[in-house]
């Protein structure tokens, strides 16, 4: 179960006060696969700009804010997580930016493409780059 907890402001910085949805898109079995989660819809209004779910069942979800509703993925954490990741890590990647789009995770500042040889003849390796090895030509 997780909690997801965050603030909300509008653009000059004053607190939110319409409510954040929260629902599934389907009958779909809890994490624990000891029970169905329905689509039932939690509402949140947030106290001063900040809202805190109950425990949510990790799993695909929704999250209407305003008139907009995002697809967002709950991860089974145990500490309060933040809103904007999740919704961030569900946004589609417009047709035209696809082949340069990469989402970082955490921890990759670069990715380096190397040949066999290229990769065998490096003394160290950073640990924040992504090697990818190809054949030698």
């Amino acid at each position: 179960m997780t909690v997801i907890s965050d603030n909300l402001t509008d653009l000059a910085g004053t607190p939110e006060t319409q409510p954040v949805f929260f629902s599934t898109f389907a009958l779909r079995d809890n994490a624990d696969g000891t029970a169905i989660v329905t689509t039932t819809t939690h509402s949140y209004t947030p106290v001063d700009g900040a809202i805190t779910t109950d425990d949510l069942d990790p799993g695909p979800a929704r999250v209407k804010i305003g008139m907009r509703s995002y697809s967002i993925d709950i991860p089974d954490w145990g500490t309060p997580i933040r809103l904007m990741p999740l919704i961030e890590a569900g946004l589609p990647v417009s047709p035209s930016d696809e082949i340069a789009a990469v989402r970082n995770g955490g921890g990759v500042a670069i990715i380096k493409v190397l040949t066999e040889d290229e990769y065998a003849a490096l003394t160290s390796t950073d640990p924040e780059t992504m090697y990818v090895v190809v054949p030698n030509p």
